[in-house]
């Protein structure tokens, strides 16, 4: 029986372990074609690189159809394996460099495979092909291709506190180094805003070129009706090149390697500013419909639910009872207001001033929590049996209605107070009443009150200077201090953003490093530099309470000089996010133990960082 019983377990598990495999390593098939420009001259190059996502085992998919190009070399194969949080992704590529030899509008037709037996079609991509220019002392290139942003909300229209998300993005061609990243987030005036999750980074194609994408999200709940505008958002960057990367090939060396560039920005490292301001965004705003309101409706708006409880049911006339009523769902959390008890006489409870609290419990995608409102309520009558039914109404948006929750009473003893019988204490011997007699015999153990000082001089040891008794004194007045700013810090850490941020950035910096420790095991370089400058990044912006996209290098530089770090710390920090946002969009990652190297060195630079603020 124990063998069988073994055995199964054993299948089980090699169920469990082989199964997780085949999830862990699943991953769609698909076919791309990618370019590195969609706009060129006949001097100019192209790279044309056949991407196969899924899978590495594959023959090269056929070339597409190409008018204008003759082919220079290739193909230039490559493969990629990245592990991001257990999953495995793979992919192959075939890179083809090309030379136009004709202007005007080329169409790279779609490329085919085959695998598994199914057939694969990548997109046609259309490039533009135009007359060389003279050299005129800087080379032509569209910026606007390199580097563009994007502000837009997940829907055009919305009723009033309906949860709206606003997206910010921030395109640049693969490959293309970008650093010291100065973000201004649009004003907005007529709209309550709520951060969700931190910065996504991901690659999306566009006109056949694969961009990095740096995204930021922002739930905002309009407060009016009407047609309302978020005003346009404003990102400094700078596009840097190192001199010694010539060599690496990239498609953007040759542009800033012009001695303009050498010129303005000295050796080492050459910087090119952009800025890029985004267009407003309108969003209608609608009314909440009367037609259906309940006049317990407050102005709740999303999806939510209800619960409700007391701490005890028996009680007596006016003792207290707490109520706990707990709304949580979707929507804007902050501004639920109390529901309502419906009492039909006022003289059955004495009702006092509710107390909330407020958790928000998801910020990915919606903003998701819970309102507690805890409120004392006094039974004056025997006769009543449950407390009051408790309503809650909101606006649901995607059902376009109203929606009304009700709990129902809660069932409930009030008792009544017995009578007191007054005890009367008397040393007379005299003969009591009968119904006094057992307070008669309790007298007689009663000491008689001792009228000097003398009786106590015999005692062994002073009751004040007893140190038990004493500690026993001074033991409430610790627990009180302590409880005083343990609850004190508690408060601070819900209420005050810049305190709690400022509290928990040594813990959230070295969870980044935990982070860049798994990327560098996983083998995925990217997600390694971007982990160890987010959490340098991360933790300045946390310690001077400002947001993480407008940590750039020049401004931290100059909040660590107004708070007085020495000159060596400040340029370490400089040196490092530049170097790590380098890497990090750079094909040239480092060897393992210059990232180890590089983990090392960002740790001890948050200790140090540390010490100073």
């Amino acid at each position: 029986m124990k063998k069988s019983i073994g055995f199964f377990v054993f299948l089980a598990l090699l169920i469990v372990v082989f199964g997780g495999r085949g999830k862990m390593y699943a991953q769609e098939v698909n076919l791309t074609t990618t370019v590195n420009k969609t706009l060129l001259t006949l001097d100019d190059k192209l790279t044309l690189t056949l991407t196969v996502y899924g899978t590495q085992d594959v023959s090269p998919p056929t070339f597409p159809e190409i008018e204008g190009f003759s082919v220079l070399y290739g193909p230039q194969i490559s493969a990629q394996t990245r592990i991001v949080n257990g999953a495995v992704s793979v992919s192959k590529g075939y890179t083809y460099v090309l030379q136009p030899v004709a202007t005007g509008k080329h169409t790279i037709g779609p490329s085919t495979m085959e695998y598994k037996g199914n057939r694969y079609t990548s997109s046609p991509v259309i490039v533009e092909v135009i007359e060389s220019k003279p050299s005129s002392g800087t080379k032509s290139i569209d910026l606007d291709k390199l580097v563009f942003t994007e502000l837009k909300t997940d829907k055009e229209e919305a009723y009033v506190y309906e949860q709206v998300t606003l997206f910010f993005r921030l395109y640049f061609q693969k490959g293309l180094p970008v650093a010291d990243i100065d973000y201004t987030a649009p004003a907005i005036k007529n709209f309550m805003e709520e951060k969700l999750g931190d910065q996504v980074q991901y690659e999306e194609i566009r006109d056949g070129i694969i961009y990095n994408v740096l995204e930021l999200r922002t739930a905002i709940f309009p407060i009016v009706s009407g047609e309302l505008s978020v005003s346009s958002a404003k990102l400094k960057c700078n596009l840097i090149v190192q001199e010694q990367r010539n060599r690496s090939g990239s498609p953007y060396d040759d542009f800033f390697s012009d001695s303009f560039f050498d010129d303005f920005f000295g050796r080492g490292q050459k910087k090119y500013p952009v800025e890029r301001i985004t267009n407003p965004v309108l969003l209608k705003v609608k009314p909440l419909p009367e037609t259906g309101k309940p006049k317990e409706f407050k102005g709740a708006v999303g999806n939510f639910n209800m619960e409700a409880s007391v701490k005890t049911s028996r009680v007596k006339v006016g003792d207290p009872i707490t109520l706990s009523v707990s709304v949580y769902g979707d929507g804007n959390i902050q501004t639920i207001n109390e529901p309502e008890l419906i009492i039909n006489n006022k003289d059955d409870f004495k009702i006092y001033p509710a107390e909330s609290t407020t958790q928000i419990t998801n910020r990915e995608e919606v903003i998701r929590g819970r309102k507690v409102f805890s409120k004392v309520i006094e039974p004056q009558k025997t006769e009543l049996k449950s407390i009051p039914a408790i309503v809650f109404s909101y606006f649901d948006p995607r059902e376009n209605r109203y929606e009304t929750i009700t709990k129902e009473p809660i069932p409930i003893t009030v008792e009544s107070w017995e009578q007191e019988i007054p005890i009367q204490l008397t040393l007379s011997q005299e003969k009591l009443p009968s119904s006094q007699q057992q307070v008669r015999l309790l007298t007689q153990d009663i000491l008689p009150i001792m009228t000097g000082l003398s009786s106590l001089k015999n005692q062994r040891s002073p009751f004040y200077k007893n140190p038990f008794t004493v500690g026993c004194l001074f033991l409430p007045a610790v627990v009180l201090i302590t409880s005083f700013f343990v609850v004190r810090h508690k408060d601070r850490l819900q209420t005050d953003i810049g305190y709690a941020r400022n509290r928990r950035a040594h813990s959230v910096a070295n969870k980044r490093l935990g982070m860049a420790e798994s990327a560098l095991s996983g083998g995925s370089a990217s997600e390694f530099y971007a982990c160890l400058s987010g959490g340098i990044t991360e933790y300045l912006a946390d310690k001077f309470n400002i947001p993480a996209a407008s940590a750039s290098g020049d401004k931290i530089a100059d909040l660590l000089r107004n708070k007085r770090v020495p000159g060596n710390i400040v340029e370490e920090v400089i040196r490092c996010l530049s170097d790590f946002d380098y890497r990090r969009f750079s094909s040239d990652t480092g060897t393992k133990d210059e990232m180890e190297h590089s983990l090392n060195i960002a740790g001890q630079l948050i200790t140090k960082l540390e010490k100073q603020l």
